[in-house]
């Protein structure tokens, strides 16, 4: 096995989809892949692409996100590390139903069509993780749609912010959580279906009641117990 190979395979089995691979299995499936580098702010695949392959994130930031005929834009998810990428399209055969744009420069592993599902027929576990991890994303932006139609600007921005320090949060010895991820006003307004100029002005609000710090675009939940009560509210 060649260093490359031998460098990549030890990445991609920390993966729990891989994770319970054979070596033989996992080198058999990586023989046909390629990694694959995307500079900030680099469309991956738009809307409505053909579904010919997916990514795996070995690192950096992704944001999906879908656009209405009148060009709003929705950001249904934001993934990072580990994250796959474009698979829905690949197991369904239907085009994208979403677009992907690197919010940072990311490293993947592009893995093509025919080999993918020709390794899930010989790897049924690894077919049964991904339905689960499918049907949680599912779950996720059945919430999120729920909050855009029914909650008003401060507990659905409060909720955007703890959906994404659940996933991305570092919680330091006070109990503050960093959200590990740089974050636009116009990006984190599209995840939770808000026009920029009211996510500044509650941003600004929350800064000056000391529930959160932001610096440079990095979010830190200094008080998320109140800003759990806000979205009660």
């Amino acid at each position: 096995m060649n260093v490359a190979l031998k460098s990549l395979k030890w990445e991609i089995k920390r993966h729990p989809f891989f994770e319970p691979l054979s070596d033989d299995a996992l080198e058999g499936l990586l023989s046909h892949a390629r990694t694959v580098v995307f500079p900030a702010r680099k469309t991956i695949f738009g809307q409505g692409d053909d579904s010919d392959c997916l990514y795996i994130l070995l690192s950096g930031r992704v944001k999906i996100s879908i656009h209405s005929d009148a060009g709003k834009e929705t950001v249904l998810a934001f993934m990072g590390e580990g994250d796959a990428v474009g698979d829905m399209g690949v197991f369904d055969g239907l085009p994208r139903s979403a677009g992907a744009t690197a919010l940072e420069e990311t490293r993947a592993l592009q893995l093509f069509k025919r080999d993918v599902i020709g390794f899930l027929e010989r790897n049924p576990t690894v077919a049964m993780q991904i339905i689960a991890t499918l049907s949680k994303r599912l779950r996720r932006t059945n919430m999120q749609l729920e909050d855009i139609a029914t909650l008003p600007t401060g507990p659905r921005l409060a909720r955007a912010l703890l959906r994404l320090a659940k996933i991305y949060g570092e919680t330091d010895k006070n109990g503050a959580v960093r959200i590990d991820m740089k974050l636009s006003q116009s990006n984190l307004g599209a995840h939770a279906g808000l026009m920029r100029e009211n996510v500044n002005r509650q941003i600004k609000l929350w800064e000056g009641e000391g529930l959160i710090a932001n610096e440079a675009g990095v979010i830190t939940l200094l008080d998320p117990e109140k800003l759990r009560a806000i979205c009660e509210e």
